[in-house]
């Protein structure tokens, strides 16, 4: 199986010769992480010709990187980034650390990004202390931004976090409201729920109070947008795509069979985890310019591993001899819809996976759609 998904980059600059020390430490430790490609830098000063100035690597690492770590003083850290920030939904986590590791300091994107998780996780292993300041953090109650990315969840409107955030530090009373397909959202609320004694399952929309909406209805985040501007929207990436094509199929009927399912079930694309198909299909241009038109992760499987799909679920999927003499599995978009949500981070095992889009052709385009 080829997976692209789920690995994190970590880039990681040092200014200063114990710095650079440290970072041969922290190569270390990467190494025996799982998933994680760290890179390594040191300033220009200390190699006489380093391939790139603090500033290059600034910008190629707000580029690139999940994860950007500075060894060395704050200060410098804090300029180099500057020019660089936009939205904390997008900037990437940013930690320093003093160059003998006794302070690890997340300073930008500490719930989104995941520094926060990340420096703690660091400062344990490098016996340093993790200097968290976000205000949920220290006052030891849910980060709602935190709680969404560790929970495979996309946040629609980021200026909304400050609403539920504040209702928390205040102890005031949020509203929850779920409207989504599968049993994923609905277990993740209930987990939701026994985070805080001010949450409260809302059997309807209501603008009196702090709201938390979960769904994957693209019509319903647009009508929560309009009707109630402040609620935060929280869209869980539970849903996957199988797809199968003919070779060197034109990538226009690709998208559009894409865009005739997504419609139809008026999912809302960012509760896509991933596109999937067979391995014979992982250089299909087509399948590739979608994947990177929208960002999504792609997941590729041989054929032993599709025929595992009735492992995983209940739902009878449909079988083509000529597609089984082709690639060795009777059916590719189905197979592979199962196989990416068991593969996926939002599944526990114990959910279990529906097919709740059958196989859809049309002009050498095949499609169907998971949940979890």
């Amino acid at each position: 199986m080829k997976r692209e998904s789920g690995r994190k980059s970590i880039y990681v600059m040092a200014f200063t010769i114990n710095g650079a020390e440290l970072a041969a430490r922290m190569r270390d430790v990467f190494s025996q992480w799982k998933n994680i490609d760290a890179k390594f830098f040191v300033t220009k000063r200390l190699t006489g010709g380093s391939p790139a100035s603090l500033g290059e690597f600034t910008s190629q690492a707000f580029a690139e990187a999940d994860h950007i770590i500075y060894i060395g003083a704050a200060g410098i850290a804090v300029r180099a980034i500057a020019p660089h920030l936009k939205s904390k939904d997008t900037d990437p986590g940013v930690i320093v650390i003093d160059e003998h590791a006794k302070h690890i300091i997340p300073i930008l994107s500490g719930h989104i990004g995941g520094s926060n998780e990340l420096a703690i996780k660091l400062a344990e292993v490098l016996g340093a202390d993790p200097v968290i300041t976000t205000a949920t953090d220290i006052n030891d109650v849910i980060s709602i931004d935190s709680w969404a990315v560790e929970n495979s969840m996309k946040i629609d409107s980021i200026k909304n976090i400050k609403h539920i955030s504040s209702a928390v530090l205040e102890n005031r009373k949020i509203k929850v409201y779920t409207d989504c397909r599968g049993n994923f959202a609905k277990l993740k609320t209930e987990e939701l729920l026994s985070l805080y004694s001010g949450f409260e399952l809302a059997d309807s929309l209501d603008s009196s109070y702090p709201t938390v909406v979960i769904t994957d209805a693209h019509s319903l985040v647009e009508k929560v947008k309009i009707r109630f501007p402040e609620a935060l929207v929280l869209i869980p990436t539970a849903t996957f795509i199988g797809m199968g094509c003919r070779k060197d199929i034109d990538e226009v009927l690709v998208n559009e069979l894409f865009e005739q399912a997504i419609s139809e079930l008026d999912l809302d694309i960012r509760a896509v985890g991933s596109i999937n198909t067979a391995d014979i299909k992982k250089d299909e241009k087509a399948l590739l310019a979608l994947v990177q038109k929208h960002d999504f992760a792609f997941n590729t499987f041989s054929a032993e591993e599709l025929m595992e799909a009735d492992k995983h679920t209940s739902s009878e999927m449909s079988h083509s001899e000529l597609v089984s003499r082709t690639v060795g599995a009777g059916n590719v978009c189905e197979r592979a819809a199962v196989m990416g949500a068991f593969g996926s981070p939002a599944y526990s095992g114990a959910e279990g996976i529906e097919i709740i889009m059958k196989k859809m052709k049309r002009s050498g385009v095949t499609i169907a759609v998971s949940c979890i």
